[in-house]
């Protein structure tokens, strides 16, 4: 498997759920087979089910989501809903009915339950499209405080934090060790960014080999291989600012930090 939504999810609709949907999510050999969002008459509760090892758990959830926020987490231990979760060890005794676990900030991206950690994305409002990285504890949410410049700190002025942000969400390597940023833009290369990180040092992972493509991959088996090529992140139209950044040098023709002032 190579990719964290499952590329064989069939049967997706791409519009918003509400609070008058059923939703149908099947679940074999860790790993989402099939999601069913079905809208329903209005008045109607809206129930989420999960359907695993042939018992089905209805999931107390109020939020709107769409088929495709809905992921196994990158070591196959949660199921994430938008930005809530459930614990699969959890789903798997339940028979009846639960409630998932709730995320109060951001995009929940990615879970790591042996590091004990979630990725999440802390966003400006609904006119930008940009988030800062922002790594925070299994279960109580509290931000871990990390100085590189795609995370999110309380101290950093919003101005910086939107000079600094990115699109794309990120990944956690299965076991937890490396999280890559900006997906599927992600790269180890030299001046890259936001880059790859060491989550056991929360250093950036920069390789300088004639084989870091390859070696950056082999971190993620569980993501496709990237598209390294120069990417705009962000646009902040509220005060006419571009910031272009390279996903990777590229080399006599690398285009450099751009801000538009």
């Amino acid at each position: 498997m190579k990719s964290i939504i499952t590329a064989g999810i069939i049967a997706l609709s791409s519009a918003p759920a509400t609070a008058h949907t059923i939703t149908h999510i099947y679940i074999k050999d860790n790993d989402i087979v099939r999601t069913n969002i079905k809208e329903v008459k209005f008045g109607s509760p809206g129930n989420t089910y999960v359907h695993l090892d042939g018992n089905t758990c209805e999931i107390t959830y109020g939020d709107v989501f769409t088929a495709q926020q809905i992921k196994m987490s990158s070591d196959k231990q949660f199921l994430i809903l938008f930005n809530s979760y459930i614990d699969i060890g959890q789903l798997k005794i339940c028979n009846t009915r639960m409630e998932a676990s709730k995320v109060t900030v951001g995009d929940l991206s990615d879970m790591n339950k042996q590091k004990g950690i979630f990725l999440s994305g802390d966003d400006y409002g609904s006119d930008w499209s940009c988030s800062m990285a922002s790594i925070r504890k299994i279960p109580t949410g509290e931000t871990i405080s990390i100085a590189a410049k795609p995370f999110y700190a309380q101290k950093k002025s919003e101005r910086t934090m939107r000079k600094h942000s990115f699109s794309g969400g990120g990944s956690f390597s299965p076991d937890g060790n490396y999280l890559a940023l900006s997906l599927p833009n992600f790269s180890c290369r030299k001046g890259s960014y936001p880059g790859v990180y060491n989550t056991r040092t929360w250093k950036k992972v920069e390789f300088t080999t004639p084989d870091v493509d390859a070696r950056c991959d082999a971190l993620f088996p569980n993501l496709p291989t990237p598209n390294r090529t120069l990417k705009t992140l962000c646009t902040d139209e509220d005060v006419n600012n571009v910031f272009t950044f390279p996903i990777a040098p590229l080399g006599n023709n690398q285009t450099d930090l751009f801000i538009k002032e």
